[in-house]
């Protein structure tokens, strides 16, 4: 087990290329070369990022202990390539992961989609820690980790796509009912989820192409399942690029192309048949403008979509499972609307 004591260049030799999927790989490489063989404990002391605060040493040891962990863990499920390069952030990388280990039985089934602006994915508060809560909940939960910038549209899309076709043509042995089967995702993964439920008619052809190109011995199993889910979590999403939008967001997805600020912008594309959802935000939240889910909440209630909206006061962004927040409630109110009726 890695601990303070252990030096930076200790930890990145000996953790495994999965530390890429727990702790940003920016972070990582803003730590200077002449800094990399002194402990953890060392770095906290003396170094400071950009922002101003101290080198996050026990967030690097907690992943890096995570990471190496990794083949007690969870399952890394290929999607496009079986040849898996987890920390390569292109077609490669992409996967699931599932945890192991977990009760028998046939189970409805979630997809997270971690946040982190389309730049990166926090793939622990936003998505170990909720595959977590899911399970306990009685959920199968998988992870996903989809491709980031320089990627840009509809990349990400494609993956979630990819990622739901397989789960649903993988049905029997993954232990899932298919047709029970919920995205989740925070922030930018929350515009990713219902993004893509807004979009994947419209990208079915794209798709195809790139399914019969990549993954040829799949495609007609894969094709034959809908893209679409039937159910919708949305933890302080972004939402719209036409007005108080998360820019960074935007940028990153569409690379600064102007001609999609409105194709993206979900709040636009909704119609009376899209899935059942459930969305919250925080008033507090100064980095992704609550107005995004409100937003949301009214093209849905325009379209008579059923959804609940809840809008907590305090929580911030980043929040995750909402603990010591107002939120910290709204994974139990999700699961109590998300009840087969």
């Amino acid at each position: 087990m890695f601990t303070l004591k252990n030096t930076f260049n200790e930890i990145i030799a000996n953790s495994g290329p999965e530390l890429s999927l727990f702790f940003s790989q920016e972070i990582m490489s803003m730590i200077p070369e002449e800094y990399r063989d002194r402990t953890m404990q060392e770095l906290s002391e003396t170094l400071t990022m950009p922002w101003g605060a101290p080198v996050p040493a026990d967030d690097l040891v907690a992943e890096a202990n995570m990471a190496a962990q990794g083949d007690q863990l969870w399952d890394l499920i290929p999607l496009w390539d079986a040849n898996l390069t987890i920390d390569s952030n292109d077609r490669h990388s992409v996967c699931l992961m599932r945890l192991k280990n977990m009760p028998e039985g046939l189970r409805p089934v979630v997809i997270i989609c971690p946040g982190g602006g389309y730049e990166f994915l926090s793939f622990d508060y936003e998505g170990i820690q909720i595959a977590r809560r899911m399970e306990e909940a009685g959920y199968r939960a998988f992870i996903l980790n989809y491709r980031v910038s320089p990627n840009h549209y509809p990349d990400p899309q494609l993956d979630l796509m990819c990622a739901i076709r397989h789960v649903r043509a993988n049905a029997e042995k993954y232990q899932i009912r298919k047709n029970d089967l919920m995205v989740l995702g925070f922030s930018a993964g929350g515009h990713l989820c219902a993004s893509t439920a807004a979009l994947s008619d419209k990208l079915e052809v794209k798709y195809a192409e790139e399914a019969a190109r990549f993954c040829p011995e799949d495609v007609k199993a894969y094709c034959a399942e809908s893209a679409i889910p039937d159910k919708i979590c949305l933890c302080y999403p972004v939402i719209s690029f036409l007005a108080e939008q998360h820019e960074p967001s935007f940028i990153a997805l569409s690379g600064g192309d102007e001609s999609l600020r409105e194709p993206l912008s979900v709040e636009t594309l909704i119609t009376d048949a899209y899935p059942k959802t459930f969305l919250w935000t925080c008033a507090d939240d100064l980095l992704v403008p609550p107005s995004n889910s409100e937003r949301m909440a009214l093209a849905l209630d325009n379209s008579h979509v059923p959804h609940r909206f809840i809008m907590y006061p305090q929580g911030g962004h980043g929040c995750s499972l909402g603990k010591g927040t107002s939120a910290e409630g709204w994974a139990d109110e999700m699961l109590r609307f998300m009840q087969p009726e």
